[in-house]
C-alpha cells in the first residue's frame, strides 16, 4: 500500500515509502532512545536490507516499515549492550578500583628539588631587580609590558633583565651537564630549555 493506504509491491515501492518516511522513522528511532547518528545508520541499513527483501505484496507497509525499524532499533540497543559487558569483563573488577599514579619518582623529585634550589640560589644572587623581573616573568606569568609600566622603566630594560637572569639560569645547567636535558632529567617537559621562550 501506498501511504494513502493501497497496496504496495515489495520490491520497489517499500524502498520509495522509506525514503519518504525517512524523517519520520529517524523521529521514530530517536523517540525510543537511538541517537541521531545511529537512526542514520539504522535507516540505512534498513534501506539496503529492504534492496535484497524476497517479499511478497505488502498489506500494511507504513507499519511494515515502523516494525522494521523498531526490530533494528531493539537489534542496535542489544549490540550495545553486548559492547558494554564486554568492555567492562576487560577491565575487570580489580582493575576498576587502581588508579595510576601519576607521581614521579623519589629520585625525580630529589633531582627536581635539588635544581630547583640551585636556581633560587642563582637568582638570590642576582640583582634584586633582575630576579624581581624574571619571577614575575616566568613565575607569576605577567607581561613584559605590565612589569616594565609597574617598574617604571623601559620594555628593553625588562628584556635585557630576563637576559641576565636566562644567562645565570643557563649557567647551572651548562655546570649540572646531562641532568639537565632538553626535557628535564626523566624526559617529562619543564626541563630549563623552556626558559628561553
Amino acid at each position: 500500500m501506498t501511504s494513502q493506504g493501497q497496496e504496495v509491491p515489495a520490491d520497489g515501492g517499500l524502498r520509495q515509502l522509506s525514503l519518504e518516511m525517512r524523517t519520520e522513522l529517524r523521529r521514530f528511532l530517536m523517540a525510543r532512545g537511538v541517537r541521531e547518528a545511529d537512526a542514520e545508520d539504522v535507516l540505512q541499513d534498513m534501506f539496503i536490507r529492504l534492496q535484497s527483501a524476497e517479499t511478497g505484496p505488502i498489506r500494511s507497509p507504513r507499519a511494515y516499515l515502523y516494525q522494521m525499524a523498531n526490530n533494528m532499533a531493539h537489534t542496535l540497543r542489544r549490540a550495545e549492550g553486548r559492547r558494554q559487558a564486554r568492555d567492562a569483563s576487560w577491565i575487570g573488577p580489580d582493575d576498576a578500583d587502581e588508579r595510576i599514579d601519576d607521581a614521579p619518582d623519589p629520585e625525580t623529585v630529589t633531582l627536581a628539588r635539588d635544581q630547583l634550589a640551585r636556581v633560587e640560589a642563582q637568582l638570590d644572587r642576582l640583582p634584586e631587580r633582575t630576579a624581581h623581573v624574571f619571577r614575575q616573568f616566568r613565575i607569576e606569568g605577567a607581561s613584559q609590558k605590565a612589569i616594565a609600566l609597574d617598574l617604571g622603566i623601559s620594555l628593553s630594560a625588562v628584556e635585557k633583565h630576563l637576559q641576565r637572569a636566562y644567562r645565570a639560569i643557563l649557567d647551572i645547567r651548562g655546570r649540572l651537564g646531562g641532568q639537565m636535558g632538553p626535557q628535564g632529567h626523566d624526559g617529562t617537559k619543564g626541563g630549563f630549555d623552556d626558559l628561553s621562550r
